[in-house]
């Protein structure tokens, strides 16, 4: 079967393949914003929001228009991304809390552990959100160092953390305040929301977090690991913590956008993207680095972002919720000058950056990302890695919706149009990418088709999802 829209990349039979650099293993960037809309960068059609690096590593990359995220929240999003399992058949359906007692299973396989295995030297600075305990976090899931807040920033604090004796003490709190506060966070988890703290490692070196400040200390610590570690392969995990809600910029970037403190906290991840770019060409490491730059999920209402001219946004499973902006940048590793519309997902970085740095994908459980390296490099008969994707509702295992070429089918509610139980709809996405005409009574036995292929998908699914204790809330 054909589909129209996986005729997928742009003028990609014209363009000559592009070999990985082999001047050593390539180093690895991941960065990750929180909460971005599909329209929110310069370079997938921004007018208030001006993002040159990140334009410019679409422009230099490859930029996709049919990327996936997923889930529409934050940790089923994340798990995926790391594992290269839908979130369900890694445990991770929902999102966690400081109440949590659970988190990504350490008898899950993540793209830091893969590396580390191959003499990458690794970490993560940002926001986590896959486990707060110790035996979830960063260091016990394949990275050497953690630096950020381990959960969203409009959580509060977990009885969980040290404080570190010199801990920075921010307005007018104190010792006795930051104890207190970390005994009663279940008691007064509410009257607590929005001080998070910041972690080294598992301890507390700030608090309440200045979270105007937060992009400039990653931004630093990214700077700071990558000019120690140039001399060796490296995997840098960034996930922002912006422009998840409360949204917070620097002085520096207030009321420089067009789209308020939105448009700013975006903007500051740019010039972020921009330090990296500096750093790595300064050392001599730009035509041996893979830089992927994306969001967990589509933006949240009311927060500023924009899915134009996707239908929907977080916490659901329209377009908006799901498809996000996505590009990947590395002279000599990636073909530049690419726009791809082949279906890819969250769960192709694992395979992908495992042929990359030629790790074995594991073998004794299910993985759901393709390679799609031959994609990346820009190689003309490359096929496109996926023709189905699968929509999971938020907050939950249940599966609501599935794409296969043009086609998608979704039985859910659209709480605007007063919807009081799910509508079964059917869209075609090359002529409607907005969802805007339900096919449904046009094409019955099509709808019909995609809604079998749904549910024998949740049930193998299910056959071998992870069952066990580090299911999230």
């Amino acid at each position: 079967m054909t589909y129209r829209i996986l005729t997928f990349c742009v003028c990609c039979a014209l363009l000559p393949t592009v070999a990985a650099a082999d001047d050593g293993k390539p180093n690895i960037i991941v960065m990750v914003t929180d909460d971005q809309g599909y329209a929110d960068l310069g370079c997938y059609g921004s007018k208030t929001i001006r993002t040159p690096h990140i334009d410019r590593l679409a422009a230099e990359g490859t930029r996709f228009t049919s990327y996936y995220s997923a889930s529409s929240v934050c940790t089923p999003s994340r798990a995926a991304m790391m594992t290269g399992r839908y979130p369900k058949r890694c445990g991770a359906t929902g999102v966690l809390f400081p109440r949590s007692t659970t988190g990504l299973s350490p008898d899950e396989i993540t793209i830091a552990e893969l590396l580390k295995a191959k003499g990458y030297a690794t970490t993560c600075i940002g926001k986590w959100h896959l486990g707060h305990q110790t035996q979830y976090m960063p260091m016990r899931q394949g990275f050497d160092s953690f630096y950020g807040i381990p959960y969203s920033n409009d959580m509060s604090i977990s009885k969980e953390f040290d404080i570190a004796e010199d801990v920075l003490l921010v307005g007018d709190c104190t010792m006795e305040q930051l104890k207190s506060d970390r005994d009663r966070y279940l008691a007064e988890y509410q009257s607590l929301r929005n001080r998070v703290p910041l972690l080294r490692g598992n301890t507390i070196i700030e608090y309440p977090v200045d979270q105007t400040t937060l992009t400039a200390k990653y931004t630093r610590e990214a700077v700071k690991f990558i000019k120690a570690h140039k001399s060796e392969p490296f995997f840098l995990y960034l996930p922002h913590t912006m422009p998840h809600r409360p949204i917070h910029a620097s002085a520096d970037f207030l009321g420089k956008s067009g789209a308020g403190v939105y448009g700013d906290a975006v903007q500051e991840i740019d010039w972020c993207v921009g330090r990296i770019l500096k750093t790595l060409e300064a050392n001599g490491l730009a035509r041996n680095t893979l830089f992927v730059f994306t969001s967990d999920n589509g933006p949240a209402g009311g927060a500023g972002g924009s899915a134009a001219p996707l239908r929907g946004g977080k916490f659901t499973t329209w377009e908006g919720g799901h498809r996000v902006p996505m590009v990947m940048w590395g002279p000599g590793i990636v073909a530049s000058g690419r726009t791809c519309d082949a279906i890819v997902m969250a769960m192709d970085f694992l395979p992908t950056i495992a042929s990359l740095v030629g790790a074995e994908v594991p073998t004794d459980r299910v993985i759901d990302g393709r390679n799609i390296l031959p994609l990346v490099q820009g190689d003309g008969a490359a096929k496109p890695p996926h023709d189905t994707f699968y929509y999971y509702r938020a907050n939950g295992a249940e599966i609501e919706g599935i794409r296969m070429g043009d086609w998608k089918y979704l039985r859910n509610k659209d709480r605007k149009a007063g919807d009081t139980e799910p509508v079964p709809r059917l869209f075609n996405l090359a002529d409607d990418i907005g969802e805007t005409t339900n096919l449904i009574d046009r094409h019955p036995e099509k709808a019909e088709q995609l809604k079998q292929t749904m549910r024998a998908f949740d049930v193998t699914l299910e056959n071998t999802a992870n069952t066990g204790p580090s299911r999230a809330e």
